[in-house]
């Protein structure tokens, strides 16, 4: 676990300079790695290349024997490397069955030799959270890959002479001098529309991220076009297959989620477990409780506002389960004061607020353990949030006439008075009816949004991006679910919020502090089952996660596993009329944003003005100014 960057140049006069170059460029991501550097150095065959690999390691497993940049004992193939590989020991099983003598205890090392034997077509077989770039020699050619899932990031652009850059966070890319800083359009819309931007774009123009379960390779000045190792679609047939006698029991869920804990509690250091005291976190701690022992810690952060608070349920369940737990109380002081190093920990900008807490709840884990599991994939694997539900039950409003829905319905719902509790019942009516689309799969995404796609215009400038901002289907999930329309609409939050938005947050928060989360309930074999359930398990009712829920009641109180869904949120509405709204007043009077000239600054002002009366909740279009502000300073720096 730790961070990377390098570059491949045409070799000459800039290769005096290039240990420079990358020094700078590791230098940015020092806090993913704080307990060593590492740098190597390699000519192409015929010399007209130079390949540098940097590293910033974070030692988990092998603490002597896994530094980086990692080479072959042959020479000939070198890997820098972020995550961990949980199924790391059967591979190195079968490679020693064919021979491979190994040098360390290292996954590192593991993951090294799997792609020389076998190449990274069969990163299927890799179960894990990883972004890499790998060099061959003999091959000469570079690959760059990324997990299923998106755990972990990877920026890469091509450079003028037809070389390649790449980093685990965008900052660290831009350290390099040959990369410019021009904001991309398209980048820009995304991020207003969806808090964050959509890969593979970002803010930056020929700037991108490789896509969730996706490779790539450079040779001799090309770089082929992204390809998926993976597809969902194919695990779930095969999954299927395998289960065609029976539907999966609470019994044998409980199982699954059993041994991906267990799988990801392989460390060389102590693990914690972070506890909400919702049910995706309580489960995975109680699961970490029986195959760890007595030592394990959980931690939580519990809040003064109570409309927000959940930690007296993350008590009942370190309680129940017998973990020592550690829990952070916060004031609005506290989270206010937490603004400014909370938003510096973003390489990009990304609009989710609970990036507040979850930096607070990261800093207070890393004070006690270097790994921590988290709850994170329950909602889109096991239809966690209120949209599946809304979705199955929309279809009688698509057949009231178009007329009534648009002159009596809209005016009733949009009159609705602005309420600042925690997805209280108006946000959700003014989210079902005024962001409302035919099609079901730009339903769910306007649905998602922090702003509905009819009101972006507003906000972008005529010389801005005018396409649409609705994402295709992702080639990692391959075939659509004919049969199965809630199955095709969780697959598409995995592809995109979860990994653009969630995963992001988490990631960001706690490499921040040194941290590693690995989250078990996106583990490989997690994923394939969960997608090969139709949704009927998932969504009983209006209730959602109902397979999971009666796989925790086998380990977990029922009041834990029946209460209320509640997301880690804050009072970000009541902040920005209140506590933020002057300085949102001073950014709409001056800021780097303006100097772009993509967005409207009379519409910000408009919809500041209507949030700040209590027409309109405008507070996430408002933060999300606010961080894009506050990361434009940082870039300017």
């Amino acid at each position: 676990m730790c961070g990377f960057a390098g570059f491949v140049q045409r070799a000459g006069k800039g290769d005096s300079s290039a240990s420079t170059t990358l020094s700078a460029m590791l230098t940015r991501i020092a806090h993913r790695g704080p307990d060593g550097q590492g740098q190597s150095h390699h000519r192409a065959a015929g010399g007209e290349w130079s390949v540098h690999l940097g590293h910033r390691r974070l030692a988990i497993i092998d603490l002597a024997g896994g530094a980086q940049p990692m080479s072959s004992a042959d020479g000939n193939h070198t890997i820098t490397f972020n995550g961990e590989i949980y199924n790391f020991q059967s591979l190195r099983s079968d490679l020693q069955q064919r021979g491979q003598v190994f040098h360390s205890r290292s996954d590192t090392e593991v993951l090294l030799e799997h792609l020389h034997a076998h190449g990274p077509a069969a990163l299927h077989q890799v179960n894990g959270m990883f972004a890499f770039a790998q060099w061959d020699a003999t091959a000469q050619t570079l690959t760059l890959a990324r997990d299923r899932a998106g755990i972990k990031p990877l920026y890469y652009t091509s450079l003028p002479d037809g070389g390649l850059a790449f980093a685990s966070e965008l900052l660290a890319l831009l350290a390099h001098p040959a990369i410019k800083r021009d904001i991309d359009p398209r980048g820009l819309r995304s991020y207003f529309f969806r808090d964050y931007a959509l890969s593979p774009v970002t803010l930056i123009r020929d700037v991108f991220t490789l896509e969730p379960g996706h490779f790539m390779t450079w040779h001799d000045g090309k770089l082929t076009t992204p390809q998926p190792f993976w597809k969902l679609s194919d695990d779930v047939q095969q999954q299927r297959a395998k289960a065609r006698t029976h539907a999966l029991t609470p019994d044998e869920l409980a199982h699954a989620v059993e041994q991906a804990v267990r799988s990801q509690l392989i460390a060389d250091v102590p693990v914690g477990v972070f506890l909400s005291g919702g049910l995706d976190s309580s489960i995975v701690a109680a699961a970490a409780r029986k195959h760890a022992g007595d030592g394990l810690t959980t931690f939580s952060i519990a809040f003064e506002d109570a409309d927000f608070d959940e930690s007296v349920y993350a008590r009942l369940v370190a309680k129940h389960i017998g973990s020592r737990h550690v829990e952070r109380r916060l004031s609005e002081k506290d989270l206010l004061d937490t603004l400014e190093p909370a938003l510096s920990a973003l390489d990009e900008p990304m609009a989710d607020p609970s990036i507040l807490p979850t930096f607070v709840l990261s800093q207070l884990a890393s004070q006690s353990v270097k790994v921590a599991l988290g709850g994170d994939g329950g909602d889109e694997l096991w239809a966690g949030y209120p949209t599946y539900f809304a979705q199955r039950v929309s279809a009688p409003y698509a057949l009231l006439p178009r007329a009534l829905r648009r002159a009596v319905i809209e005016p009733l719902i949009r009159a609705l008075p602005v309420r600042h509790s925690y997805q209280s019942l108006e946000w959700k009516l003014k989210r079902l009816v005024l962001r409302w689309r035919i099609d079901a799969i730009q339903r769910q995404q306007n649905w998602m949004s922090n702003v509905a796609c009819d009101e972006l215009a507003d906000a972008m400038s005529s010389d801005g991006d005018a396409s649409s901002p609705f994402a295709p289907w992702p080639a990692q999930l391959g075939e659509h679910n004919k049969t199965d329309r809630i199955n095709d609409l969780l697959a598409l939050d995995f592809a995109t919020y979860m990994s653009g938005s969630v995963l992001t947050k988490v990631d960001r928060a706690s490499m921040a502090h040194g941290l590693e989360v690995r989250p078990p309930l996106l583990d490989n074999a997690m994923i394939a089952l969960a997608f090969a359930q139709p949704s009927s398990v998932k969504l009983h009712g209006s209730k959602g996660k109902w397979l999971l829920k009666q796989a925790a009641l086998s380990s977990l109180p029922a009041s834990i596993v029946h209460r209320k869904k509640k997301g880690f949120a804050i009072p970000l509405s009541r902040w920005i009329a209140s506590s933020l709204g002057e300085r949102v007043s001073a950014i709409l009077r001056d800021s780097p944003v303006w100097d772009l000239a993509l967005l409207r600054r009379e519409t910000f002002i408009r919809w500041h003005e209507e949030h700040r009366t209590g027409r309109v909740d405008r507070s996430r279009s408002l933060w999300a100014l606010l961080v894009l502000d506050h990361w434009l300073r940082r870039v300017a720096r």
